[in-house]
């Protein structure tokens, strides 16, 4: 079985003072794709938990997967005690599996600490919005992403 883990992480570019905000994905400690490029849709994670399909769980910086060449979601099967993921997009193919129970703590619990990480970024020491910090992928006009996180537009 494979070990699924998921953290957020800053990246900052040397051409703009922002702090980009990414969660990232490693398996078997490995991240899955290049998160200077790629994005994870933690709405995309969270629909995975329950049904089998495809989640567009890896996505561009700008939220649009087609923009990042992904056409093709990440085939999430659930069977039994198991969820296997087959990665097609982007390139090389993978396959992964987790236990099922294993997949549903992993997330849950790293989403609220993404939540928590997110929390403690988005006020400058002073209290006030932090206008330097940006949450990769774009988030503003995504509203399931807006919910999970808790973030009130009010305060952006």
């Amino acid at each position: 079985m494979n070990k699924l883990e998921l953290q957020s992480k800053i990246y900052r570019f040397d051409n703009d003072d922002n702090l980009y905000f990414v969660s990232i994905i490693l398996v078997d400690g490995d991240s899955i794709v290049d998160f200077f490029y790629y994005a994870t849709s933690l709405t995309e994670l969270k629909d995975s938990l329950e049904n089998n399909g495809k989640y567009f769980i890896l996505t561009c910086w700008c939220g649009v997967p087609d923009c990042a060449g992904i056409e093709q979601g990440i085939q999430v099967t659930h069977y039994q005690n198991t969820v296997t993921w087959t990665i097609t997009q982007p390139k090389p193919h993978r396959i992964f599996t987790f236990y099922a129970d294993d997949y549903k703590t992993i997330i849950t619990e790293g989403i609220a600490k993404i939540k928590q990480d997110l929390a403690n970024l988005c006020l400058t020491k002073t209290g006030e919005k932090n206008d330097k910090l940006e949450i990769v992928p774009r988030w503003e006009d995504d509203i399931p992403l807006i919910k999970l996180l808790d973030i009130s537009t009010k305060n952006f």
